[in-house]
């Protein structure tokens, strides 16, 4: 049986940690279907909707579902809650907003 020192093992824990975090992708599918789909990344600024690591990895995920090409159907901003809300929380709701693009498979 092997033990770990406290410090060994607290170091391990936050290499452990760090490697979870740097798989983490910002892309995600909001839905799919037979032949296309939805998907979404958070962008704080509109500088950072056609330059973020988020929509690269969401075209990724587009060319992995479709192999033989795609079609963007639409893009633009998601409402992550609804501005009624937002204004009753006098826009603490959150900073990151979330971008979708909307694609068909060819």
């Amino acid at each position: 049986m092997v033990l770990l020192t406290p410090c060994l093992g607290q170091a391990c824990l936050i290499l452990l940690l760090a490697v979870a975090a740097g798989c983490a992708r910002e892309a995600t599918y909001v839905r799919t279907t037979e032949n296309g789909g939805l998907v979404s990344y958070p962008f704080q600024t509109d500088v950072e909707v056609l330059a973020s690591s988020g929509r690269r990895e969401a075209f990724q995920l587009i060319a992995e579902k479709c192999l033989k090409g795609s079609r963007i159907v639409r893009e633009g901003e998601i409402p992550k809650v609804s501005k009624a809300a937002d204004r009753a929380w006098r826009g603490q709701m959150g900073m990151d907003r979330l971008w979708g693009v909307q694609f068909v498979c060819e």
